[in-house]
């Protein structure tokens, strides 16, 4: 055993956005049962970069009698957490299936017919494809979705669409660099009014209202920011 400084998690404050997983580059801090865990106090270096990453303040460290770091064992875990989510393509990609629907045969299923109309004022609604100068972007009230919540949250257009811009982006498989330095220039070039986001409560989803976040403030703007996470079975989990 040996005295150092460890990672301590406030389980009240934290709320289990995130966050902090990709913040620590020896993989100590995992997402589980909805709040942030130490995987392993042999993995945590205890240097606290993952705690400016923490939006609850639910970070510290503290010297305590523990384990001594080992960086091989770290970087071996790095490794085989990569490797296993390149093999599912998504931290949130463990199967399920909803009861309704599962013996549905492809001859029940009627042609849909659809009288609704639609709240869509604009196109393209892809981050990549939309132009930073698009008309519809002044003065837009935004709506930032990662594109599985537009499947999984069922009354998306009539819910979030009205009187709103979408755009739609993927924040796991995409460049996230390329990706915020067009809401950069996408905030900086016009008038936003204000960003509603929308995310899955998967882990590789929970990104993407930081990466608003901090577009908004490399752009030197302050508009009123709302973020609703989506569960996989298609109700509102959390605001914030």
């Amino acid at each position: 055993m040996v005295r150092r400084l460890m990672i301590q998690i406030d389980e009240e404050l934290c709320d289990g956005c995130g966050n902090c997983v990709p913040g620590c580059a020896e993989g100590a801090l995992q997402i589980i049962d909805g709040k942030a865990r130490l995987v392993s106090e042999t993995y945590c270096d205890g240097l606290g970069a993952c705690l400016g990453e923490c939006p609850q303040g639910a970070l510290t460290l503290a010297e305590l009698d523990t384990v001594e770091f080992d960086e091989e064992a770290a970087m071996e875990h790095v490794k085989k957490t990569k490797i296993a989510s390149q093999d599912v393509g998504c931290a949130g990609a463990e199967k399920f299936t909803h009861a309704k629907g599962a013996h549905v045969t492809p001859e029940d299923i009627p042609v849909p017919i659809s009288d609704q109309i639609s709240n869509l004022g604009h196109w393209p609604i892809k981050l990549k494809l939309i132009s930073t100068q698009h008309q519809a972007l002044d003065g837009a009230r935004l709506l930032v979705v990662a594109d599985c919540a537009a499947l999984a949250y069922p009354s998306l257009n009539n819910d979030f669409v009205a009187g709103k811009v979408p755009i739609i982006v993927c924040p796991k498989f995409e460049d996230g660099q390329e990706n915020f330095n067009k809401l950069v220039e996408i905030f900086y070039l016009n008038d936003i009014k204000e960003v509603s986001v929308l995310h899955m409560e998967v882990p590789c989803c929970f990104g993407l209202s930081r990466m608003v976040a901090q577009a908004l403030l490399a752009a030197k703007k302050t508009v009123p920011l709302q973020t609703y996470e989506i569960g996989v079975k298609g109700n509102i989990k959390k605001v914030y």
